[in-house]
């Protein structure tokens, strides 16, 4: 049987290749992973471990024959092929609809006449829009403030539509903001971001007063994730997948200056006139995915110390270096 990653170019899907080759329970799927490198980097395919189970190819998730063919004998697909984040989504929203959600059905349709057994789908916190403070639950009504909210909010409807009409074993992910070095660091997050100009003797420069606060979880707590929910248990539900633990933007450049004043390096944090008008909190209850045996290995302090660490080892030896000592 093969398990199958769309947008296996990514951050998330790249990593999420190397770490079902480590794990035991998958040592016996073949595993296909494919994307158009809109968003990815064919560069990236060169990141990911040579394995003679895995074949990484140029496809898209419109492509109707194409995926129609490669589903055949899937038992797991992981489907994380999206254009994302909001500006991508409010500058060009025919393209993101067509590839986020028409992409999405054609995975969804081709999953059913394939019999796949389990569909996993990340979403996002932009499903909630703005919940004042409060803690977002599942059953917490959706309410998203943009285009990339609404996109993700409208497959999670098909998602469920081809779970309750077909049986599909649906599985729906609502991450927070992920953060780490996976098979590449994401530098515009605002920890690695933070890290690298701290590294480079730059000021972390915060907008705002800093107390705005979300959920931040370590990429390798978002692919256990990945992992954890293929189970029956799992199947037609929607989790929400973060940390559990709010922090604000202020409390992680503080962590991040005082690691790197252990490692003699003496980092200014300076403010500047907040980008919106209101700071938000947004806070997560991930009682739920807890319930699956989910414990996050990296609290934001032991993520962000790594994280720390992981970067500067690229940036002193490159990420060949890197990924032969990984």
């Amino acid at each position: 049987m093969k398990i199958v990653v769309t947008g296996a170019a990514g951050y998330v899907g790249s990593y999420l290749i190397n770490k079902l080759l480590e794990d035991e329970r998958f040592a016996d799927y073949e595993i296909i992973g494919f994307d158009n490198f809109l968003v990815g980097k064919k560069d990236n395919y060169e990141l990911i471990k040579r394995n003679g189970r895995v074949k990484l190819l140029h496809g898209d998730i419109c492509d109707r024959e194409f995926v129609k063919d490669l589903l055949k004998d899937t038992e797991i697909v992981y489907h994380l092929a999206a254009i994302s984040g909001v500006v991508q989504c409010n500058r060009n929203p025919m393209l993101a609809f067509k590839v986020n959600v028409e992409g999405t059905l054609n995975m969804l349709e081709n999953s059913v006449k394939n019999d796949v057994e389990y569909f996993i789908y990340p979403s996002s916190a932009a499903v909630y829009g703005d919940v004042n403070g409060n803690l977002a639950r599942e059953d917490t009504p959706l309410n998203p403030l943009n285009n990339y909210g609404a996109m993700k909010a409208s497959c999670e409807m098909l998602c469920r539509g081809y779970h309750n009409n077909y049986g599909l074993g649906t599985v729906i992910l609502r991450f927070t903001n992920i953060y780490g070095v996976g098979t590449y660091p994401k530098w515009r997050t605002v920890v690695t971001n933070f890290i690298l100009r701290a590294l480079r003797n730059e000021p972390l420069t915060i907008y705002g007063t800093g107390e705005q606060r979300r959920d931040f979880i370590h990429i390798d707590d978002a692919v256990e994730i990945y992992k954890l929910v293929i189970t029956p248990k799992a199947k037609g539900e929607v989790f929400n997948a973060g940390s559990g633990y709010t922090a604000s933007v202020k409390e992680i450049a503080n962590i991040v200056a005082e690691i790197a004043k252990r490692k003699g390096i003496e980092v200014r944090i300076t403010y500047e006139r907040a980008r919106e008008s209101k700071e938000r909190t947004f806070a997560y209850d991930v009682s739920k995915i807890k319930s699956l045996g989910f414990e996050p290995k990296y609290d934001i302090r032991s993520g962000i110390e790594k994280t720390f660490n992981d970067i500067q080892y690229i940036l002193a030896k490159g990420f060949r270096e890197f990924q032969n000592e990984i």
